[in-house]
């Protein structure tokens, strides 16, 4: 049975964010409380169940969808080993721990696999056939969707663009990989970047706005690596639209001028000239919309329009 809204959640280090979602991915209500993530389980649970009050959980008898932060293996549920900013044992049952709280079947992915599928079904990649949405922000995260289908990797591993191993010439990334992208690919690595060159800047955007060349130049290296990175998964996936969302991504035409300049260093013509590259549009709610849509599709009504 389908029914005309289904709640979903959205969860990230500080909030909590919560809708009922209609056909389409229509937000229909929108909530957020603290997540009190980084307190532990029993905190955490207690947020949770508080949104889910405030939704009224219990009026939607269908499928609820979950984002979460972690690699979330497909099978099982679980946040595989720990997740930075969710204090919750290693190798945590995720979705049978929900379940039992609503009382209901459960989906769960990862948060940025949910916003993917959003700009896939309804934002800016509606209508590829394979699009890939990116976030740029104090990492680089990444979730690839091919016709309307996460794609997850053998146990939920996939689209970790963010630490692709291009030879970076900055400083060693926390996952280990050497050559890591992300600590220059980055809006956390932009600033740091831009304070080692002696710039009195508090975020990627005051970099972004200055007019000092020290700035330029760290900009230009940073645009560089994402491009490479951009590049890399262009040629191994082939899409049709790269969606780049994310704090760094409010710099508009000052990001993707370039980086589309950028990314004809790092892709084949035959790729390039069929690839859109454009802006996210869903904003903050695309993880829990697509944690919906989500929902929807496993309730067995595909996506309905």
């Amino acid at each position: 049975m389908a029914h005309s809204s289904l709640i979903a959640f959205d969860l990230g280090g500080t909030e909590l964010k919560a809708a009922r979602i209609a056909a389409g991915g229509r937000v229909e209500r929108f909530t957020r409380v603290p997540s009190m993530a980084g307190d532990g389980e029993a905190p955490l649970f207690a947020a949770i169940a508080l949104a889910a009050r405030q939704l009224d959980v219990a009026d939607s008898p269908g499928v609820v969808g979950f984002g979460s932060p972690g690699v979330i293996h497909p099978a099982s549920g679980i946040i595989i080993d720990r997740t930075p900013n969710v204090r919750l044992t290693p190798d945590f049952p995720m979705r049978d721990r929900l379940e039992r709280l609503f009382d209901r079947r459960v989906v769960i992915d990862n948060d940025a696999n949910c916003a993917a599928l959003a700009e896939h079904e309804a934002g800016a990649a509606k209508g590829a056939r394979v699009s890939i949405t990116v976030t740029v922000g104090t990492g680089v995260g990444s979730g690839i969707v091919v016709d309307g289908r996460i794609v997850q990797g053998a146990f939920g591993g996939a689209g970790e663009i963010g630490h692709v191993p291009v030879g970076s010439e900055g400083p060693p990334c926390g996952c280990c990989v050497q050559g890591c992208a992300e600590p220059m690919a980055s809006g956390s690595g932009l600033l740091a970047r831009a304070r080692e060159a002696g710039l009195d800047v508090d975020s990627a955007r005051d970099v972004f706005e200055s007019s000092d060349p020290r700035a330029a130049d760290v900009i230009a290296r940073m645009i560089d690596h994402l491009a490479r990175i951009l590049g890399a998964a262009t040629q191994v996936l082939n899409p049709d639209v790269i969606v780049v969302g994310g704090g760094v991504a409010q710099a508009r035409e000052k990001l993707f001028g370039p980086l589309r300049e950028a990314l004809e260093r790092y892709t084949l013509a035959s790729h390039r000239e069929r690839l859109k590259l454009v802006p996210a549009m869903l904003g903050e709610q695309a993880g829990v919309i697509g944690a919906g849509l989500l929902a929807w599709q496993a309730q067995g009504t595909g996506f309905p329009r």
